[in-house]
């Protein structure tokens, strides 16, 4: 058996986005454009009907089951009924955007969505400055026409297991290359 590099002899590694993560998208989109929609409801239908149901009450000299709500409460659920909504959907659009796609390691080449292939040998260094806090590690890399790009890594919008395994082979393979020709930074970058 003859001996091949290391990132050849590795299993393709595929991080697909995260079912945790796309769970608590939905969840906050429902939360929150849920509240929207009541807010709305409340704001400029049924305080409204509830005050005024309450004034011809007191009209026919008969006492309302409760006080009115007050014009602040009003006024605002009927701004929260038109922010909460056109702020939540794009929220919730660019989230799932977020982690379209999947992380791909495979024949020495890295595959990101929204990024052209990067073979391994093109990558300049790693920063893990923020791997341990937030589980984010930038790349950076010389693109196919020779300029410098950079390309994240998220261990909590991809899956976490399958993401750590790409960011180690990455690691691994700029330590294999030497400490002349790439580095692999744990160091804080510019702020």
């Amino acid at each position: 058996m003859t001996e091949s590099s290391p990132a050849q002899t590795h299993e393709p590694l595929v991080a697909r986005a995260d079912f945790q993560y796309r769970w608590r998208v939905y969840l906050f989109f429902l939360m929150v454009f849920g509240f929207g929609v009541w807010s709305f409801r409340d704001g400029f239908y049924k305080w409204p009907q509830d005050n005024a149901r309450n004034r011809a009450m007191r009209d026919q000299g008969q006492k309302p089951p409760e006080v009115d709500h007050n014009d602040a409460g009003i006024l605002i659920n009927k701004a929260l009924g038109i922010i909460l909504p056109a702020f939540s959907l794009p929220v919730f659009v660019w989230l799932m955007y977020r982690s379209r796609g999947a992380y791909r390691l495979a024949n020495s080449t890295l595959e990101l969505p929204g990024h052209e292939p990067i073979p391994l040998d093109k990558i300049q260094s790693l920063d893990k400055s923020n791997w341990d806090r937030k589980g984010v590690a930038v790349v950076e890399y010389h693109r196919a026409d020779g300029q410098p790009a950079t390309a994240t890594l998220r261990d909590m919008v991809y899956e976490r297991r399958t993401t750590d395994q790409i960011v180690d082979r990455i690691e691994k393979s700029l330590a294999d290359t030497g400490p002349d020709a790439h580095r692999a930074s744990g160091e804080s970058g510019p702020p």
